[in-house]
């Protein structure tokens, strides 16, 4: 389904998002330095399990997919729709969005949970070693870019693009109004965190 155009509102926040993402960075540059972390590694994205995104977020990334071409795009909403699908019965996935060369198709708007995990070592079969400082920060971090979305939630990347699926939600969430109960039953489906909750 085509995202709504986006409001004054969404873009503000965007903005928002996007200086907390630079402030991580610049915070988080000193044990940066010494990751293992290279472009085509993917560990991360294939044997964390989740990938955790924001409604703030997803909206965004969902934006970006309808920006791609008349090819990409379908093929990424299938893969979507197909990683939803088997997360239902697999707790470790490869994230839809790596292409064969396992770079990430959506880097630019890539949510938090991704630019949060930095390995101090490779990671291989033992998964990544986080600096314990870094953890504690990101989850700092977390907590804000949580706090820009207030009505919205936080979920597995796949489930989170799914409830634009949704005209309801959609309706509802570009209005900025609570989720009306009707659809209370997609958060539990999903097994979202409503930010009201954790914030």
């Amino acid at each position: 389904m085509t995202s709504p155009l986006p409001l004054p509102w969404f873009e503000e926040r965007v903005r928002e998002l996007e200086g907390l993402y630079d402030a991580f960075q610049s915070t988080a540059a000193p044990f940066v330095a010494g990751a293992a972390c290279r472009p085509g590694c993917a560990d991360c994205c294939t044997n964390v399990g989740e990938i955790y995104t924001t409604t703030l977020e997803g909206l965004r990334i969902s934006l970006a997919i309808d920006a791609m071409s008349v090819f990409e795009a379908p093929v990424l909403r299938r893969r979507i729709a197909e990683n939803r699908e088997q997360k239902k019965r697999s707790l470790l996935l490869l994230c839809p969005f790596l292409d064969p060369e396992k770079h990430c198709r959506i880097y630019a708007v890539r949510p938090f949970t991704c630019r949060r995990l930095y390995s101090v070592e490779p990671c291989g079969q033992k998964g990544p070693v986080v600096h314990r400082d870094l953890w504690a920060l990101a989850e700092e971090f977390t907590r804000a870019v949580q706090a820009l979305d207030p009505l919205g939630y936080s979920g597995h990347v796949s489930y989170i693009l799914a409830l634009f699926d949704d005209p309801l939600f959609t309706e509802n969430y570009m209005a900025q109004k609570p989720l009306p109960k009707a659809l209370e039953r997609l958060v539990r489906d999903y097994d979202l965190l409503a930010h009201a909750q954790a914030i």
